[in-house]
């Protein structure tokens, strides 16, 4: 790998000096998304007495990786209070190791392939695709009806596969032209 997560500190341990320096310190959370979504939004800060010393925002996509499948929210809280702790100098001891190891590991979860700026980093799903749930149930809700499926079905992002889905239990679903569809196996 181009990286080792071994050399970038946990969000805990960072949180740990922040406390040990601030007694009186406050970390509080926002989640900026609507509770429920399949993508997650959230805003940390970190407050000493009435001031806002530090933000730090974060996004994770339910289901990409391991993590998110069942954790999206609770991760992404996580990652956006190690952002608001590096912006606050709590970035640990080597500056060019800024990011939190819960940020380096999404890194690993969401680069696709080969990533030019980090070419030996492999990921599982580039974020904002459809999941693989998603693929199946519009697959099924198609062959229900009878309609082929799609050109493209499978790339389909979450929006795009949402309003798929929406239009075919809405029965307001118009199939493509015959050009742009693939046979369903």
């Amino acid at each position: 790998m181009a990286f080792n997560l071994d050399d970038y500190e946990p969000v805990a341990a960072r949180h740990a000096r922040w406390l040990a320096d601030h007694p009186n310190g406050r970390t509080i959370t926002h989640m900026i998304s609507a509770p429920g979504a399949d993508i997650c939004v959230i805003r940390a800060e970190l407050w000493l007495e009435d001031i806002c010393v530090a933000t730090g925002y974060a996004e994770e996509v339910r289901g990409a990786g391991n993590v998110n499948r069942t954790s999206h929210v609770e991760n992404c809280e996580t990652s956006a209070v190690g952002r608001a702790l590096a912006n606050a100098g709590y970035a640990g001891s080597d500056v060019n190791k800024r990011p939190s190891r819960e940020e380096m590991s999404k890194v690993q979860r969401m680069s696709q392939g080969t990533d030019s700026r980090m070419p030996s980093v492999q990921v599982t799903q580039p974020a904002g695709a459809a999941s693989d749930k998603q693929i199946g149930y519009a697959k099924s809700l198609l062959k229900k009806d009878g309609y082929p499926y799609p050109q493209g079905l499978e790339s389909m992002n979450k929006g795009e596969m949402t309003e798929l889905i929406d239009a075919l239990k809405n029965g307001t679903y118009t199939p493509p032209n015959n050009d742009d569809v693939e046979e369903p196996f």
